[in-house]
C-alpha cells in the first residue's frame, strides 16, 4: 500500500525533508491540509489492505488522519471546517516547533527520514517539551502561554499522540506520562458584565450600525462568535409572533435564540448598511451578517474586530479591566442577566448551548458566591450598627 496523500513534492521527501520543514508556512500548510477530499482516497486504500495499517504514512499524514477522521455516520456530529483547521494549525505548530527543539530534545533529525519524526519520540521527548513550553514567550505581548491556551493545546497533542498509539503508528504510549494542564479558578480570567455595563456598550455603538448590530445580537441571544458568524438568512423563522433564529454550535448541536423586536430592528440596519434587504426566505442560504463584499466572516477576524472596537471606547469599566472585553464576555452577561430575572440554571444551560452544566455554573460562579456570602447575615447586626 502506498500512501495517496503528496504534502510536499518529491524534492523535499528526502532525508532533509525535517530540515526543509522550517521553511513550511503553517498558514499555508494548514489550507492545503484543511481540503477534506483526500481523507476518504487514504480510507480506500487502508480497506484495500485488508487490515488497518498505517505504517506506510509519514507525520503529517498522520495528522491529516486525525484531523479529518469520521466517527459517526451523520456528518453533523464530526468536526466541523473550522474545528479541523485548528487542530491542524496547533498539530503543525507542534511538529515545527519539535523540529525547531531538536537540540534541545536530543532529537537526531539528521538521521530521520520522510517526516517519521514523531516515531523517534520518547517519553523523555515529551517531558522536555512540556517543561519548554511552559515558559517559552509564545502568547501574546511575547509572553508565556495562558493557562487556558496552554490547556488547549495539550489536550489536542494528548489526544493526537493518543490516535497515534491506538493505531500502531508509535509503539511507546507517549500520552500516558504527559502532565495535565488544567485551568485553576483563579486563572480563569474576569468576564463579568452587568446590565448597566451592556448597556452604555450599546448607547456607545448606537450610531455605528455594523458593530451595534452584531453586540445587540451577542448580547440579547448569549450566542457563540462563530454562531453568529455561520447563521443564514433562512435560519431566521417567525412562529407564535416571535422571531427566532437557529444556530449551529458545538458538537453541530443546533438550538434556537430569541430575537426581540429591537434586536430584529438593528438586524434589518446591519444589513440596511451592507445594502442588502431583509425578508424571511427559507430557501436564503446566504449569511444574515457579512463582509462589506457580502460574504460570511471568519469568527476570529469579527472576534478582533469586535474586541478592538469595543475596547476602544471611552468607558471607564473598560479602561480599569485587567483583560480586554471579548464578544465572549457578552456570552457570561447573557447568563447573568438571566439569572438575575429569575431564570433557573438548568434554562440557562439548555439556552447557552453547554452540555455539560458545570460550565454554565462556571459563568455563574462568582454572582452565586456573592449571593450566598456569610456575611449577608451581618446587615443589621448590633455590631454593624455601632462602628
Amino acid at each position: 500500500m502506498t500512501s495517496q496523500m503528496m504534502i510536499f513534492d518529491d524534492k523535499t521527501r528526502n532525508n532533509n525533508s525535517l530540515m526543509l520543514f522550517n521553511h513550511n508556512s503553517i498558514t499555508s500548510l494548514t489550507s492545503f491540509m484543511a481540503d477534506h477530499s483526500f481523507y476518504n482516497q487514504i480510507q480506500d486504500r487502508i480497506d484495500e489492505s485488508g487490515e488497518t495499517d498505517y505504517s506506510p504514512f509519514n507525520d503529517l499524514e498522520m495528522i491529516y488522519l486525525f484531523v479529518h477522521q469520521q466517527k459517526d455516520l451523520n456528518e453533523k456530529k464530526n468536526r466541523k471546517e473550522n474545528t479541523r483547521r485548528e487542530y491542524l494549525r496547533d498539530l503543525l505548530i507542534f511538529y515545527k516547533q519539535l523540529v525547531q527543539l531538536s537540540e534541545l530534545l536530543s532529537l537526531p533529525i539528521e538521521e530521520i527520514s520522510e517526516y517519521k519524526l514523531l516515531k523517534n519520540l520518547t517519553h523523555r521527548h515529551i517531558r522536555k517539551f512540556q517543561e519548554w513550553i511552559v515558559t517559552a514567550p509564545l502568547g501574546k505581548n511575547k509572553k508565556p502561554y495562558s493557562p487556558a491556551t496552554l490547556n488547549r493545546k495539550m489536550v489536542i497533542i494528548k489526544s493526537f499522540l493518543t490516535f497515534l498509539y491506538e493505531n500502531k503508528y508509535i509503539e511507546t504510549p507517549l500520552h500516558q506520562k504527559m502532565k495535565s494542564s488544567h485551568v485553576r479558578e483563579i486563572d480563569r480570567p474576569y468576564k463579568d458584565l452587568n446590565v448597566n455595563e451592556v448597556l452604555e456598550i450599546l448607547s456607545r455603538c448606537k450610531d455605528h450600525p455594523i458593530l451595534y448590530g452584531i453586540v445587540s445580537v451577542l448580547a440579547t441571544t448569549g450566542i457563540r462568535i462563530q454562531e453568529l458568524c455561520t447563521a443564514r438568512v433562512c435560519d431566521l423563522s417567525y412562529v407564535d409572533g416571535d422571531y427566532w433564529l437557529k444556530v449551529n454550535g458545538k458538537g453541530n448541536k443546533e438550538r434556537e435564540v430569541l430575537i426581540f423586536p429591537n434586536v430584529l430592528e438593528a438586524i434589518k440596519e446591519f444589513r440596511l448598511r451592507r445594502r442588502m434587504e431583509f425578508k424571511l426566505d427559507r430557501s436564503d442560504t446566504s449569511p444574515l451578517f457579512t463582509t462589506a463584499k457580502g460574504k460570511s466572516y471568519h469568527y476570529k477576524y469579527l472576534s478582533n474586530y469586535v474586541t478592538r472596537k469595543i475596547n476602544e471606547l471611552d468607558l471607564n469599566f473598560i479602561q480599569m479591566r485587567k483583560t480586554p472585553i471579548t464578544p465572549h464576555f457578552f456570552r457570561h452577561a447573557w447568563a447573568l442577566i438571566s439569572s438575575d430575572q429569575g431564570v433557573s440554571i438548568q434554562q440557562i444551560q439548555e439556552s447557552l448551548g453547554h452540555s455539560d452544566i458545570k460550565t454554565t455554573m462556571i459563568y455563574l460562579k462568582r454572582k452565586m458566591a456573592r449571593k450566598n456570602n456569610a456575611a449577608h447575615a451581618w446587615k443589621g447586626s448590633d455590631l454593624l450598627k455601632n462602628i
